[in-house]
Formats: C-alpha cells, structure tokens, sequence
C-alpha cells in the first residue's frame, strides 16, 4: 500500500471518530475503567466512598480527594434532615449550633432513614464520632443530696433533647447528653430501614453538634455483631462506658436503658474480666479521696454504709429506709478475680463457690463477700462474652432529708445507704467521695487465655 493510500485511510479513521463524538457517542476512559466502590479514607478524620466524580454528583455527595488510582473520587455523603438513603458510609451531621436543622420549619425533630444497600445487609451501626445535645435531668452532683429529695422519678431522664434509632427488628433506648465516641448497632432484616431521630426543645440557647458515621455490615460479616447486641467491641482489651457518661462526679446515667454489650471472643480466650477504670485510691491519710468510675444504684449493709450489691441486693423493693433503683449490670457467673480464678474456673467442674453472681450494683463492683467497699475484676466464662445493662426509671434519693440510722456512722454514711446523691465514704475523716448511685460505669474489659 502506497504512502498516499496510509494518509488517506488514517484521514478517513479521524474523520469518522470526530463524527462519532459529535453524535454523543464518545467511548472516553472513563467509561472502560472499572473500580469496587470500596470505603476510601478523605484525610480530614472522615472516610468516604469510591465513586466516580459524575456518580458523587448523582449522589449529592461531596468529593474530597482521590481513590482508585485516580480514577475515582473519595465521595463523603451527608444526609439532610427527612432524608433516605440506600448508600453505606454516610454521615449524619449537624454544626454547633443553638438552633438545629429539623424535617421543616415548624417540626422540632430531624429524621434520617437509613435503608440497607442490599438485602444482605444485617446490621447497621452509628458511629458517634460528636455527640452533644441536651443533658438528661439532674440533681446535685456535689454528693451532699442537697436538691435531690423528691427527684427520684426524673433523674436520668431527657426531658428536652433526644435521640433514637429504632427498625421493623428493634430500636435502641432513647439517649441524649454527651455520647462522644459512643456507639449503637441496630438490626434489619435486609429491607427494613432504620429511622434516626433527633427530637430537639424549643427555645433556650442549648449548644448542639454531632457527626454520625453510619455503616452497614451484611449477614457474613462478623464486624457486624451478633444480632441483639447494642454494643459491639472486637478487641482483646477495651472500654465501656453507660451512656451520657461524662467522667467521675459529673455524670448521670439515662433511664429506661436495656441493652446488651457483646464482646468478640479471641480464639484463645476463656474468660473475660471487667474492672472500674479507676477505683477509689488512697492519697496521704485520707482513703476514697478518687472516686471509683462505677456508680449503679444502693447496697446498704448491718454497717449502714452504701456497698457493693449483688444478685437480689440489687432488685430488692424499697425497704425499712434502704431503697435501690432496680439498676444494675448483669456478668453471667460473675466470679472474683482473686483466689477463685485459679483453674477450676476454666473447666466444667466449678464448685457452688466458685459459681459466681449475674447482676451487681451498688457503690462499688465486686463479687467477693469480703471486699464490698473495694472495687475489685469481675470475671466470667461465660458464652458469648456478654455485659447486660439494666437501668429503669426511678432512682431511690428519699423524700426528705432526715437521716436514719445509729450514732456510729456519720450523717454521709447513713444517707447515702438510701439516697443515690449522698457520697459517703469508708474513710474516718468522712470525705464525702464514695461514687453517687446515679453516676453510672466505665468498665475496662480485657478476655484472659485458657
């Protein structure tokens, strides 16, 4: 073929192109390259999806960086207040503010729906990476009962601003407070979407600003949890904390909570311990000068001192001026880190000793007789690796100030043997610094080797 025949049939070839694109049927790169629409890390501490950048627009997302060897864009989708959404790895979102975005303008409440992205898709979990609205009621936190007597039926509860998460499966308890780092797993049967609803007070100038990142996890995936389970931590070691748990002598545990945290059990592992992260310590000459991080209700004792409950001390009716909320957590065959957790523990001949507690409440955690004005481990062989939490809607803090009681004791252990806001205390010199009855828990867990 002739030099002037090649120039020819390449004139033709471009011309035919060109006639193509002109006609809108341009076959561009990017619509041969193939990518997964995998969760993809923007770098601002939030992730997003893989998309291409026309797929981001269609989704009203916002492309923040690159993905897929920039190909793609890393696409961070944040719905709106009365907005559905069948995509994983979104967020739910709102700026400090005093006046949140809500469904319209005369609505007090902003609804997200969260339906699963395929029919495969078992559980949806909201990652709390800010949680700040509107704290429950409370009463007097200094630990002196001073403006509690009578309170009982509020404590706890959120009165103004509040949050729940709920499907056609189950619904989460309803929340509100500070739940910064928290986190809440609801499940579906692959169709049902989950509703998300923030409820909001009028008026006033409460602050509020979270950021929820939601995810979704089908049936084979074990990141997921088990179905049931509120709360789920894959870790050999880790921490729990109650909801609107905001540190020692400034919280208050939500009311009406009923949930189940579950625990991924590491193959070697037979048993797993939880402890307060921080008990009551020694400073000096004054002992409990820190307050322990575990607080759950009354468990009076022959001494007239606020202890440590086990089993029926922590369901037992108001009685004879020693009242308890029916607040508690429950560790299956709770058992004694001590002389208790030698090998027996680990096999199937535990002894009637050796066979522990399930619910424990009081001022301090403990399974062992001799120790319930000490924080102590508390551990289980349980299975599955289980904390269940049980708080109902009243809090046992009197009607009046009188103290009852004999002589021996100061005024700060026999109150707080029947009010939840008086911190009493072991010590002699009476430094009120026991935690109070209403504060909650932040556990450490770790699971311990055959």
């Amino acid at each position: 073929m002739g030099p002037l025949k090649q120039l020819a049939l390449l004139a033709i070839f471009a011309t035919s192109v060109y006639a193509e694109r002109r006609a809108g049927k341009s076959i561009g790169i990017f619509n041969i390259v193939k990518f997964d629409n995998d969760v993809c890390d923007t770098g601002n501490q939030m992730n997003g999806t893989c998309y291409t950048a026309e797929e981001c627009t269609d989704r009203n997302g916002v492309a923040s960086g690159s993905c897929a060897e920039g190909y793609g864009v890393c696409c961070v989708i944040t719905l709106t207040c009365g907005a559905t959404t069948r995509e994983n790895c979104t967020y739910l979102s709102q700026e400090m503010t005093n006046t949140p975005d809500t469904d319209s303008d005369s609505s007090q409440s902003c609804t997200y729906n969260i339906c699963p992205v395929t029919d495969s898709v078992r559980r949806i979990r909201l990652e709390m990476e800010q949680f700040d609205i509107e704290g429950p009621f409370s009463p007097d936190l200094t630990g002196n009962a001073a403006a509690s007597f009578g309170t009982g039926n509020s404590i706890g509860q959120c009165l103004g601003d509040s949050f729940l998460a709920a499907s056609g499966v189950g619904s989460s308890p309803v929340i509100c407070g500070t739940n910064t780092g928290q986190h809440m797993v609801l499940d579906t049967d692959g169709s049902m979407c989950v509703t998300a609803i923030f409820n909001f007070r009028s008026g006033g100038n409460e602050q509020r600003s979270y950021r929820i990142h939601v995810l979704q996890f089908g049936e084979f995936n074990d990141m997921g949890g088990p179905m049931g389970c509120l709360q789920y931590y894959t870790g050999e070691m880790g921490t729990v904390n109650s909801f609107n748990w905001n540190g020692i002598a400034t919280s208050v545990h939500l009311a009406n909570h009923n949930y189940n945290v579950c625990v991924r059990r590491r193959v070697d592992a037979c048993r797993i311990c939880w402890s307060p992260i921080q008990t009551p310590t020694t400073i000096g000459s004054f002992a409990n000068t820190v307050r322990g991080t575990f607080g759950i209700g009354n468990a009076g004792a022959a001494d007239d001192e606020a202890n440590a409950g086990r089993d029926a001390e922590c369901v037992a009716a108001f009685d004879a001026g020693q009242g308890t909320s029916g607040d508690f957590v429950e560790i299956l065959g709770g058992n004694d880190a001590g002389a208790n957790m030698g090998a027996d523990l680990v096999n199937d001949a535990i002894t009637a000793a050796e066979a522990g507690n399930d619910l424990f409440c009081g001022r301090f955690l403990s399974a062992k007789a001799a120790n319930l004005q000490e924080d102590r481990s508390v551990c289980s062989r349980a299975i599955p690796f289980r904390l269940g939490v049980n708080f109902d809607g009243y809090e046992a803090v009197g009607t009046a100030a009188a103290v009852v009681g004999g002589a021996a004791n100061s005024d700060a252990k026999e109150m707080a043997k029947s009010n939840e806001a008086s911190a009493a205390t072991v010590d002699a010199n009476d430094v009120a610094n026991t935690p109070l009855g209403f504060q909650g828990f932040s556990l450490g867990f770790a699971q311990l080797g055959c």
